[in-house]
């Protein structure tokens, strides 16, 4: 009598090769890589736009403050050690020196007499209160108004004497102690990059 012993199917096992996990974990890394590449290249776009955007508004900012402070400048008069009157300005291509209100957040209103120079690199403001018969009144003080600052001239417009025979003309320094110039020119450098010239006319005219 024969036996028949039933046979049983039992599934094919399925899986992974070494060297299928091999290929995959190789992907699997350079997709990350590729991931990590852009997410890094996305972040330092960001921070360049946020740095360009900072430079933006300050540079806006110094400006406008420039600006403000040459218009509202004033023709004042004071008379110097030989008692010769003389009017309250002095430009040379490095540093300007003129007489303006300032800002309640940098003062305490009046008139000021303002000195705007460049050292170690930063624009600074220099101010003190304005008194025509004391020119050391008040304590000077001094703020920094722009860091990084790699180039600065100051250039002037205008005649120096009443009856000058040349036409008007740029100056790099102004002497006169008659006038003022009728116009005002900053270029200035930032970090090597030049800014945008700025001219501002200054008001004519004597305060009484």
């Amino acid at each position: 009598m024969v036996t028949r012993i039933p046979l049983r199917w039992y599934p094919r096992q399925t899986g992974f090769t070494l060297l299928e996990l091999v290929v995959a974990i190789t992907l699997m890394g350079l997709v990350l890589v590729v991931l990590y590449s852009g997410l890094r290249l996305g972040l330092n776009s960001w921070d360049r736009g946020e740095q360009r955007a900072e430079v933006t508004n300050r540079q806006r900012l110094v400006e406008e403050f420039l600006r403000r402070q040459l218009a509202q400048s004033m023709t004042v008069y004071r008379f110097n050690d030989k008692q010769e009157k003389t009017v309250a300005f002095a430009g040379q291509p490095g540093n300007i020196e003129f007489v303006a209100p300032m800002l309640t957040q940098l003062g305490q209103g009046g008139l000021y007499w303002l000195r705007m120079d460049v050292a170690n690199g930063q624009l600074r403001l220099h101010f003190r209160p304005y008194l025509p018969h004391d020119p050391n009144a008040g304590e000077e003080r001094e703020s920094v108004l722009l860091e990084g600052v790699s180039a600065l001239e100051w250039s002037y417009f205008g005649l120096e004497k009443e009856n000058e025979v040349d036409p008007p003309r740029w100056r790099s320094d102004w002497n006169s102690i008659e006038r003022r110039p009728v116009l005002v020119r900053l270029n200035l450098a930032v970090r090597g990059e030049p800014w945008p010239d700025l001219v501002v006319a200054l008001a004519p005219g004597q305060r009484r």
